[in-house]
C-alpha cells in the first residue's frame, strides 16, 4: 500500500516536473499577431527595395517603385498605432503615394512637360527627396522606440545605415557620376543594408512582439483596386484629352486674298503651284511681290517602309512634301523659301505633330544668313470647308541631345508644333522664311524633318517635338520622321537641281 502511494506521488511530481519544464507555446492569437508583424515588415523592405531599383526597359521604372509605394503604404498602415515614428511613416507614405500617383496619370499627357518646366522640374523632385530622407529617419527612431517598448537594446544601426547610403547616393547623383566600381560598392552595401534590418525584424518576431490591431473600413485589397481603377481612368482621359494641343481652328475667309491676287497670278506664271499659294497667307504672298523666279522640287514621301520606295504602294498612305524657291532680288539675291507639306492620304493623327527646320544658313552661314521670321499654319478641309490654325509654336528651340557615335550636343533648331483634328482631310500646311545672300557661288539646301505621331501607345507620353530633342532616329517608338530637302544651285545659267 505504502508502495502504490510512493509510486502515485512519484508520478505525480514527474507530471508536475514536465509540466514547468516544457516550452511555452503562443497562443493562436499571439502567432497571428506575430505573423502580421513579419507581413509588415516585410512590405516596407520589399517597398524600400522596388522603390530604389531602377530599370529603364519594359516600364519597370515606373512598375516597381509603383508596387513599392504601394507596400510601404500599407506596411506602415499596420505599424502606424505602435509609435509616432511609425505614425510619421504612414503619414509620408501617403503623401508620396499620391505624388507618385499623380505623377503616373501626368505621364499620360503632355501636360507633364509643362507641369514640370522651369521651377517645378526642381521643386518637386527636390521635395519627394526630403520626404524620402524623413521617411528612413522616421524608421530609424520607429525601430529604436519599438525595441525599447520590447525590453531590447535600444539601437537601430541598420536603419542609421540606410540614411547614411541614401545621402551618398545623393551626392554621387549631384557629381553625376557613372562609374561602375563604386556602383557596385554601394549596391552590396545596400544589399548588407536590407540584410541587416530584415534580422532586426526578426529579433522582435523571435521574442514574440505582440502589435496593436485596430479594425478598418478600407481593406488593402480595397484600396489597391481603387488606386489601380484611378490610375486607369486618369490614364484614359490623359490619353484621349490631354494628348494633343489646343489649337484655335478657324474657317477660312474667303476674301482672305483679294488685295493679293495681283501677286498670285504674277506667281502662278512663274511655276508657283496654285492649289499651295491657296494655303498661304496674305501677309506671306505679299512678301513674294515683285518675283523673278519661282524654283519648285515635290516629293512623295511613303509613310510605310520609308526609305525604301521600291515597296511604295498605291495603298501606303504617303507625305506630299513640296520646296519652293522664289528669287525677290537679284542684286544681292534674296530669297524666299516655302516648305509645303500635304497628306494625300488620312495617316491618322494620335497625338502631336512637329516640324523640325534646317534653314540655308544653318550649315551655310558664310554664304546665306536670315531675312527675317519663320512663319506658316496650318490647314484642313471638314464638309467642303476649310479650316486655318497658326502653329501651337513656331520658334527656335535650344536643347541638348545624345548622339550614340557623338554624345551629347547642344543644338538650335527652328521647331514649328501643332496637332490635327482627327476628323477631317485634305490634312497641310507650310512653314516660310526668307534668306539673303553674303557670298556668291553657294547652295541653297533646306531641309525639313516632319515629325509624325502614328500611335498613341507611348508611355510616359512625349510631344513630337520632345522626341525629336532626345533622338534622332526615324524611328523611335510612336514616331517617325520624314526628310526631305529643296536643294539647287543658283547660278547666271540657271538652276541646277540636287535632288
Amino acid at each position: 500500500m505504502d508502495d502504490l502511494k510512493q509510486k502515485n506521488m512519484t508520478d505525480t511530481c514527474f507530471e508536475s516536473t514536465d509540466q514547468n519544464t516544457a516550452p511555452k507555446l503562443p497562443s493562436q492569437d499571439t502567432a497571428a499577431e506575430e505573423t502580421l508583424w513579419k507581413k509588415s515588415m516585410n512590405r516596407i523592405l520589399v517597398g524600400i527595395t522596388l522603390t530604389a531599383i531602377t530599370l529603364n526597359f519594359g516600364l519597370l521604372n515606373y512598375i516597381f517603385p509603383t508596387i513599392g509605394t504601394i507596400l510601404l503604404l500599407f506596411g506602415f498602415r499596420t505599424l502606424q498605432h505602435e509609435n509616432k515614428w511609425f505614425r510619421n511613416c504612414f503619414a509620408i507614405s501617403i503623401i508620396r503615394t499620391a505624388y507618385f500617383f499623380v505623377t503616373l496619370i501626368l505621364n499620360t499627357t503632355i501636360l507633364q512637360s509643362t507641369i514640370y518646366s522651369s521651377t517645378m522640374n526642381s521643386v518637386l523632385p527636390i521635395a519627394n527627396l526630403l520626404l524620402q530622407f524623413a521617411l528612413f529617419v522616421c524608421l530609424w527612431q520607429g525601430f529604436i522606440s519599438i525595441r525599447q517598448k520590447a525590453g531590447l537594446p535600444p539601437h537601430a544601426g541598420s536603419a542609421a545605415a540606410l540614411i547614411v547610403w541614401y545621402c551618398l547616393i545623393c551626392l554621387l547623383a549631384l557629381a553625376h557620376y557613372n562609374g561602375f566600381f563604386i556602383a557596385l560598392i554601394m549596391f552590396i552595401a545596400y544589399c548588407r543594408i536590407i540584410y541587416k534590418l530584415n534580422k532586426l525584424s526578426k529579433e522582435l518576431d523571435e521574442i514574440g512582439y505582440e502589435i496593436s490591431t485596430v479594425p478598418v473600413k478600407w481593406t488593402n485589397q480595397r484600396i489597391t483596386f481603387s488606386l489601380i481603377l484611378l490610375l486607369l481612368a486618369g490614364g484614359a482621359c490623359g490619353y484621349l484629352f490631354c494628348s494633343s494641343y489646343p489649337m484655335e481652328w478657324n474657317a477660312l475667309r474667303a476674301d482672305e486674298h483679294k488685295n493679293v491676287e495681283d501677286i498670285k497670278a504674277q506667281l502662278i506664271d512663274l511655276g508657283f503651284p496654285s492649289y499651295i499659294l491657296n494655303d498661304l497667307s496674305a501677309e506671306d504672298i505679299a512678301a513674294c511681290n515683285g518675283a523673278l523666279q519661282v524654283v519648285v522640287d515635290e516629293t512623295d514621301i511613303p509613310l510605310e517602309d520609308y526609305g525604301n520606295a521600291d515597296d511604295f504602294t498605291s495603298d501606303t498612305p504617303n507625305l506630299r512634301v513640296t520646296g519652293i524657291g522664289v528669287k525677290v532680288s537679284d542684286d544681292r539675291e534674296r530669297w524666299i523659301i516655302f516648305h509645303h507639306f500635304l497628306w494625300t492620304k488620312d495617316p491618322g493623327f494620335y497625338g502631336t505633330e512637329a516640324i523640325q527646320l534646317w534653314p540655308v544658313y544653318r550649315d551655310i552661314s558664310d554664304g546665306w544668313d536670315s531675312g527675317g521670321d519663320v512663319t506658316g499654319r496650318v490647314l484642313y478641309n471638314s464638309n467642303d470647308e476649310t479650316f486655318v490654325a497658326d502653329y501651337y509654336s513656331l520658334g527656335t528651340q535650344t536643347y541638348t541631345s545624345n548622339n550614340f557615335f557623338f554624345g551629347s550636343q547642344d543644338n538650335t533648331d527652328v521647331f514649328a508644333t501643332f496637332s490635327m483634328p482627327r476628323q477631317g482631310s485634305s490634312y497641310r500646311g507650310y512653314i516660310a522664311y526668307p534668306i539673303k545672300e553674303i557670298q556668291d557661288g553657294c547652295i541653297i539646301s533646306s531641309w525639313i524633318n516632319y515629325v509624325h505621331q502614328r500611335s498613341w501607345m507611348q508611355y510616359p507620353v512625349m510631344t513630337a517635338m520632345e522626341k525629336r530633342m532626345t533622338n534622332s532616329w526615324n524611328y523611335t517608338g510612336a514616331f517617325q520622321t520624314l526628310e526631305d530637302a529643296l536643294q539647287f544651285y543658283p547660278s547666271d545659267e540657271g538652276i541646277e537641281m540636287y535632288n
